[in-house]
Formats: C-alpha cells, structure tokens, sequence
C-alpha cells in the first residue's frame, strides 16, 4: 500500500513549492497505511521527532546533531551569547555530508540564505535516506519530512516577512507613542 500511496504523491524539489500541507498528507495515509505505520509517521514528523524505527533514531540523532552543529558555529561568531552551553554535549557528528553542508551554510552572510541552506542540508540527509529505501516506510516518512521543509521555507516570503515586521514594530511603538503624546498634552 506505500507504493501506491507515495506513487500517487507529486515528487517534491527543494527549489520547487510545497504541494500540499502535511495534514494532507497524513490524512492520506491515515486512509491507507497500518495503524503503526501511521503512528511511526506521526511520531517522525512532530516537532520531536520520536519513534521506534531505525529511520526514525537516525533523524533524531542527525537533528540533535544539526542543531549542536548550529550552536557551535553561533558561539564561534558571537562568544559573548550565552547560548546553552548543555546542548553541545552531543558528541561528534557522524555525517560529514551534514557537517559541510551546515557549514558551508554558515558562510552565508545574509540570514534568509543561511536558514534557507541549513533546510538544504536537513534535505540533503532525508534525500540520501529516501534513496536507500525506495517505496518504503523510510522512503514515506521522508517525503513528509521534506514536504514540512518545504512548508516552512515556502512561508519565509517577503510580503509575510515585511508583514510580521510592521507588526512588531507597531506593537513595540505604539505604546511609546501614547506615552509621548500623553506627556506633550500634559506639558
């Protein structure tokens, strides 16, 4: 039944835009898949990645390692931040693909390019995973995992970004602004 249902899904490209949300997706293979199938994906694809699957191990340890990765290379630019100094204990990094790609990400100066490339890198490890295991659960749970990248990066667009900014600034402003103009009326 996973073939069907992966063989019935659009192929997804980093460059390209994300299809469909994930809850299609799930949905979708709520209809088809195993219950344990399901619960494995479920439990892949939340925002912790969990799950008993050697796939599902795999991606907590490449995330944990992305993200010691990432803190590393912070504190390497910026020694004055306290970052959490608990989250490097880690260990070493057993992806080399995934140690370059972060930090050729890194380089970037400009912080959309370097998110942007830290998504390509995370890409890049479910993408070499997807093709070890066609039209397996591994495969399944992979393209969901890629089609959440996408659906984050999709959503870093400039008319969002100059959106949220307005709004920050207003929020920040705005009582600024009451509180001058309450001291011009009283002076």
């Amino acid at each position: 039944m996973r073939i069907y249902v992966l063989a019935s899904f659009p192929s997804l490209s980093f460059e390209g835009s994300c299809p469909f949300p994930y809850e299609k997706l799930f949905n979708v293979c709520a209809a088809h898949l195993s219950a344990s199938d399901l619960e494995e994906l479920d439990a892949v694809c939340s925002t912790a990645p969990s799950g008993k699957s050697s796939f599902a191990m795999a991606w907590a340890l490449a995330r944990g390692q992305a993200d010691t990765l990432n803190i590393r290379e912070r504190l390497q630019r910026h020694p004055d931040e306290s970052l959490s100094q608990d989250k490097l204990e880690g260990g070493e990094v057993t992806s080399d693909q995934l140690r370059s790609d972060i930090q050729a990400a890194w380089e970037a100066s400009n912080p959309l390019l370097r998110e942007t490339a830290l998504l390509r890198a995370l890409w890049n490890w479910i993408e070499d995973r997807r093709r070890a295991a066609p039209y397996s659960l591994d495969d399944l749970i992979g393209y969901a995992l890629q089609l959440r990248l996408l659906e984050r990066k999709v959503s870093w667009s400039d008319s969002e970004g100059k959106a949220q900014f307005e709004q920050h600034i207003s929020t920040f402003l705005e009582p600024v602004i009451e509180e001058v103009r309450k001291q011009e009326l009283s002076a």
